[in-house]
């Protein structure tokens, strides 16, 4: 998802406003362009990159060691079980943070409306 902004940012600013406005939240950095913001062990959203203009905030698994389970759940009960179960489940957990993340940034960098009816599969909002 690409979330407009008018005021530019910095990763590290980010991170601290995030931190202070949800203490419930672990946010760390991968690598120095990525912002893991986690909510548990399966709700994650990640911040890529410091663009001008836009945020682009994607909905992840938050550590790497969820993601290789999730893809080897895959691969031993064939693909369509594991991913009726994630898009049940888990996929609205993970859109649900990502939708929290994206208004707060909305309201600190943007001016742009506040958009709380989305979608699952919208990419642009």
């Amino acid at each position: 998802m690409r979330v407009t902004v008018d005021h530019p940012y910095t990763l590290a600013e980010l991170k601290t406003k995030l931190e202070t406005a949800f203490p419930e939240y672990k946010i760390a950095f991968r690598g120095p362009k990525a912002l893991i913001i986690s909510h548990g062990n399966i709700a994650g959203t990640i911040i890529v990159g410091e663009k001008k203009h836009f945020v682009r905030i994607q909905e992840t698994f938050p550590t790497l060691g969820g993601l290789l389970i999730f893809a080897v759940l895959l691969l031993l009960f064939a693909v369509i079980i594991p991913m009726v179960i994630f898009l049940y489940t888990i996929k609205p957990k993970q859109v649900q943070l990502r939708d929290t993340i994206a208004d707060f940034i909305r309201r600190e960098y943007g001016s742009g409306p506040i958009n709380a009816s989305t979608d699952l599969l919208d990419d642009q909002v």
